[in-house]
């Protein structure tokens, strides 16, 4: 939790670095988040209800998507790697699968 809160802090730090640890607790704590908020939005049934669960998790993934791509070229800058190696992950599927992996890497 501390390292989320942190690096959600560190929104517009673009030039500095993120260790590993930093990476996956923040990655891991954030999918999260998403899929309770995705649980929740199946689970409920009254419309207002889902609506509102809905538009939540939506506001959180566009809310977070910033602090989320900053932690990406944190991470590519720490590994020696150019950052502009993240517009991979324009790629559907496999893009998002290559960049994880990639940033996973031990230093």
């Amino acid at each position: 939790m501390k390292y989320y809160i942190e690096l959600l802090k560190k929104f517009n730090d673009f030039q500095g670095n993120a260790s590993r640890r930093e990476f996956v607790h923040f990655i891991l704590f954030h999918c999260g988040i998403i899929a309770v908020l995705l649980f929740l939005g199946f689970a409920i049934e009254h419309p207002f209800a889902h609506k509102v669960i809905n538009t939540v998790s939506g506001l959180f993934v566009v809310g977070t998507s910033l602090s989320c791509v900053a932690l990406f070229v944190r991470r590519m800058n720490a590994l020696g790697r150019n950052p502009k190696l993240l517009f991979v992950a324009l790629i559907p599927v496999l893009g998002w699968l290559y960049l994880l992996f990639i940033c996973l890497k031990k230093v």
